[in-house]
């Protein structure tokens, strides 16, 4: 791992989402309202989760991502940081987010995730929030033709 890539990686990570995660406040506002506890799968540096428990005190923040992305990521208040693999197993939470993950993965291993994620939350209430890209299909694209 190079300390320096894996540093101008995240700090590019989250300064995107400090301008995503103000859209996303705003549109799905009513959402985190009912969330006690939430697991950010693969939060990295922790921007996400912070703005959320900024915004929202009440929500007991949890950053979970490999155990060398953990390492480097600073405090929030109100964010605690696990290091682990999702592979394996996930943080139980009331709500389980992931934000530009799902596109990383073949099909196989997004259905091990969000499987992952079901056994994480409660089976009734539970909450998955998802954000990611979503691609129109091959030839459908606003830039097809250019």
């Amino acid at each position: 791992m190079n300390p320096e890539l894996n540093k101008i990686f995240n700090d590019g990570m989250g300064y995107t989402a400090k301008i995503t995660m103000k859209a996303i406040m705003t549109g799905y506002k009513d959402g985190f309202c009912s969330v006690r506890s939430m697991v950010d799968g693969g939060g990295g540096t922790e921007v996400a989760m912070g703005e959320i428990v900024k915004v929202y005190p009440h929500i007991k923040g949890i950053n979970f991502d490999l155990p060398h992305v953990i390492a480097t990521a600073p405090e929030y208040g109100g964010v605690s940081h696990v290091g682990g693999d999702m592979f394996k197993a996930i943080p139980s939470a009331d709500a389980a987010f992931m934000k530009w993950i799902m596109h990383d993965w073949n099909d196989e291993d997004c259905v091990k995730i969000l499987k992952d994620c079901r056994k994480a939350i409660p089976k009734k209430t539970g909450k998955m929030i998802i954000i990611d890209v979503v691609l129109n299909p091959e030839g459908d694209g606003m830039f097809d033709d250019t």
